[in-house]
């Protein structure tokens, strides 16, 4: 045969050789599973994005470095979820990402931008020791030491036995229970199996939402019933507890133990593979600007913004009921530090003293009366020629703060933008009329330039109308983002897991009874922190000043007829809706 055609065929086998490596390897991709990691990161401030990217950073390296080693050979897919709108809360994610979602996603890991993941390929290796076929989530397991309106007083007879995740630390989800989930939300937009149209926890809401609406494929064994509620938990979906999932770089105070031995009995901890970094908003510089990428490394634009407690005009809303109880508690804690601070009421004391709004005491809403308290205070601020007060926060007169670490909190903002900050709840986010507000016991912080162009566009409906909810309503149409600020909470410390609390420094908490308020400013707050301190009862002259300013202050109209609000939701017009702490 002449050489040409030896040639021929070689070339010939040599091709053959190639297409079947190939199609072999299509193969191979094409039934590998896969592995998605979901970081959800907040738009601002600055530095979380960064950490959202420093995160995605750190796995795609240590993906890398595992050079084909990948427990499972599983196929790694690495996706940012940046937050829009109502994506805080994963159930009303879950309609816009299940996109993400293929047939061969075997298991989803999903990230804050404060998750830590300490080995890619150790926590690889424990997906592959467990069992994808099987609907089913992992995490660190939080308990509520008593039933709270936070949670909605859910299981109120017995709340402690009901684990839901510590979502800063990772949560791992089969693909089975997570396309399951998906299909149930995007299918009912109503979703009446919600037990409240408030967000305010994601985390529980989620684990409830599971153990409402989905039954295991087989029975589970263990207790035949919830000791309590009487519900058969062996055809119920419960957050399962993963030792490698822990609430910091430690593990838990009781770290679990495992037999991972060769039948010896040999039992050791099983090493953290996710966690949560605390936020250490006290510490860190402010981050504003643009981020940039530079050959591979992140170039961040930092403005320094030094803020104080004298930066802040604090309004606090009171009514005459309350000027004994309630005033002298702030008078003996966090007063010490807020130099700028003034109290609204229905009527004037000028023995405190308080600022009337000529509004009249209502239960509930406080809308008109919140917005004759902004309008007061960018008065009372033009007059005494306070320019260098940049922030406003409204509290309530059962409010505890620490003043420094709000101080802290604002560093990572720019004051002359349209800034507003506090606890965030969700209202009907399922539905089209839905939106975001900051709760108004935990504390709401404006800028200054955002006071201004709520006077100048937000009126209330009627004047006990809930003015947080109207207030974030108003802004949401505004186009003005309600941004959420960790530590800043709507009830008491024993309404929240311990854990949450040591994670992030509390700046404030809402409500006295049951509790020993100067106690929980001691043992949270920090207590009197030294800086920026006035003396803690009024003085002659400030009781002289204020007096003149409540004089001064004619009694306002309610605002009204500047911000049209179409498709406010049936009762928002009124407190018929408002979640009262």
């Amino acid at each position: 045969m002449p050489s040409w055609r030896w040639h021929r065929v070689l070339v010939v086998v040599v091709w053959l050789w190639c297409l079947l490596s190939c199609c072999h390897g299509w193969t191979e991709a094409a039934s590998a599973t896969e592995v998605l990691v979901v970081i959800a990161c907040p738009p601002l401030p600055r530095r979380l994005l960064d950490e959202c990217f420093a995160l995605s950073d750190s796995l795609r390296e240590q993906q890398q470095q595992l050079a084909g080693l990948i427990p499972g050979d599983y196929v790694l897919r690495f996706h940012i979820m940046h937050e829009l709108f109502n994506y805080w809360t994963l159930l009303d994610a879950l309609p816009g990402e299940t996109r993400l979602l293929t047939a061969r996603t075997e298991w989803i890991i999903w990230c804050q931008h404060n998750t830590h993941v300490a080995s890619l390929r150790g926590l690889l290796q424990q997906l592959h020791s467990q069992d994808p076929t099987e609907a089913a989530y992992y995490g660190h397991a939080l308990y509520d030491t008593e039933a709270t309106i936070v949670h909605h007083f859910a299981h109120y007879k017995n709340p402690r036995w009901f684990p839901y995740p510590l979502l800063s630390a990772g949560v791992v989800f089969t693909g089975v229970l997570l396309r399951r989930l998906a299909e149930l939300v995007a299918l009912n937009a109503q979703n009446g199996n919600r037990h409240s149209e408030f967000a305010i926890d994601a985390s529980h809401e989620l684990a409830r939402f599971i153990f409402d609406n989905f039954t295991p494929d087989t029975p589970k064994p263990g207790p035949k019933s919830d000791p309590v509620d009487g519900e058969t938990l062996e055809r119920k979906i419960i957050l399962k507890s993963a030792a490698y999932i822990c609430p910091t770089a430690a593990g838990p105070l009781h770290s679990p133990e495992t037999g991972m031995g060769t039948g010896t009995g040999t039992r050791k901890p099983v090493p953290c593979m996710l966690y949560a970094k605390p936020e250490m908003f006290a510490v860190l510089p402010s981050t504003l600007g643009n981020r940039n990428r530079v050959q591979g490394q992140v170039e961040v634009q930092q403005v320094q913004v030094q803020t104080t407690g004298s930066h802040i005009y604090f309004a606090i809303k009171t009514c005459a009921k309350f000027h004994k109880e309630r005033i002298p508690i702030i008078e003996r804690t966090w007063a010490t530090d807020a130099r700028h601070r003034r109290y609204y009421s229905d009527v004037a004391d000028v023995g405190i003293p308080t600022i009337s709004t000529g509004i009249p005491n209502v239960q509930t809403g406080h809308c008109a009366k919140t917005l004759a308290i902004l309008q007061l205070s960018l008065k009372d601020i033009s007059a005494q020629k306070e320019t260098h007060i940049r922030w406003l926060m409204l509290v309530d007169d059962d409010t505890l703060l620490s003043v420094p670490r709000v101080s802290a909190l604002l560093n990572g903002y720019n004051h002359t933008e349209h800034i507003y900050l506090g606890e965030r709840y969700g209202y009907r986010l399922y539905a089209s009329d839905g939106f975001n507000y900051h709760t108004g016991g935990a504390g709401i912080v404006l800028s200054l330039t955002l006071v201004r162009l709520v006077l100048e566009h937000c009126s209330c409906p009627s004047a006990n109308a809930p003015d947080d909810m109207i207030l974030g309503y108003c802004l949401q149409a505004l186009g003005v983002v309600a941004l959420p600020a960790a530590g800043l909470h709507q009830a008491r410390p024993q309404d929240y897991a311990s854990e949450l609390l040591h994670l992030q420094p509390p700046i404030s908490f809402h409500k006295y009874w049951n509790t020993q308020p100067e106690h929980t400013y001691r043992r949270w707050l920090g207590g009197s922190s030294g800086g920026n301190q006035t003396v803690p009862q009024a003085t002659g002259k400030e009781r002289a000043t204020v007096a003149a300013a409540a004089a001064a202050a004619a009694p306002l109209p309610l605002l009204g007829g500047r911000l049209q609000l179409p498709g406010l939701p049936t009762g928002l017009a009124t407190a018929e809706k408002h979640l009262d702490l």
